[in-house]
């Protein structure tokens, strides 16, 4: 996970001290250095089950393997308690298929655990963000594939643009923060201005944007991945809007996620752009 607004707009990120320590955000963020006691971040997919079919899921399965039952769930989260996991997001197919999901990430949060949602949004209303409000949830991730007509396709689903934005918006209303996440091929690269229009109007704080993950259903549309050339001009283009909305005075956290080619180019990108220091 590479922090974009952390290497570009010097920005100290929400989720620094769980990386880096407590005092971290007292640092500039060229001095942050990864604490050797910290513990991984768990990312448990707790579900196959999904409402939707999406083109690119890394995680959609042929039938329903076997799933952790409460009790063994519950025993799991005791075992990342003990560990000292600073952080459980709940992901899938969607999370919130899951029965038992709120008992579970109740039962985390009361064993010091930070709790995260990756959904797809769609399953969120007011009556659910005022439990998961309750519970103490920490953040909840919704993913946007650009603008209606596009994420409608990738999500095989006509109307779950707006299901997934009334799902946003229940959570901001609610004060549980919310945030964007997108996976990035050459279907709806040419929507990503949109997006960080949509973060801008809806005053959403932070947005992901993955590269795709050749598991799934994502396997089967590799051809649709991003060229090097497009990879690049897609990351100029997140750097350019990302500086937009920070001089807009809405200083977004912005992150790109997976390939192992990420990191050196964003790196490069961010120095080669990089804003010059004032002059006395």
């Amino acid at each position: 996970m590479i922090g974009i607004s952390k290497l570009y707009m010097g920005q100290v990120e929400a989720s620094d001290p769980l990386r880096y320590g407590r005092h971290s955000a007292k640092l500039p963020s060229h001095l942050l250095q990864f604490s050797a006691d910290k513990k991984p971040v768990v990312v448990w997919n707790v579900t196959s089950a999904c409402n939707l079919a999406c083109t690119h899921c890394y995680a959609a399965t042929k039938g329903t393997p076997d799933e952790l039952d409460t009790s063994e769930a519950l025993a799991l989260i005791d075992d990342l308690a003990d560990f000292g996991c600073p952080v459980l997001l709940f992901s899938g197919g969607e999370p919130f298929m899951r029965p038992g999901i709120l008992d579970l990430a109740h039962h985390a949060v009361s064993k010091g655990l930070r709790v995260v949602f990756s959904t797809n949004g769609t399953l969120i209303d007011d009556a659910l963000t005022e439990q998961i409000k309750e519970i103490g949830v920490s953040y909840v991730g919704i993913s946007i594939d650009g603008s209606e007509a596009t994420h409608d396709r990738f999500r095989a689903s006509p109307g779950a643009y707006r299901r997934s934005l009334a799902g946003i918006r229940a959570c901001r209303e609610a004060g549980i923060k919310v945030g964007l996440r997108v996976t990035m091929t050459r279907d709806n690269i040419a929507d990503i201005p949109a997006i960080f229009d949509l973060m801008e109007a809806e005053h959403i704080p932070r947005i992901c944007l993955y590269h795709l993950v050749y598991c799934g259903r994502g396997a089967d549309i590799t051809s649709r991945d991003l060229t090097p050339e497009q990879r690049r001009a897609t990351l100029d283009l997140i750097i350019d809007r990302t500086a937009q909305l920070h001089a807009n005075g809405f200083p977004a956290e912005v992150l790109t996620v997976t390939t192992t080619a990420t990191a050196p180019t964003s790196i490069c990108a961010c120095s080669a752009k990089a804003i010059p220091a004032p002059t006395k």
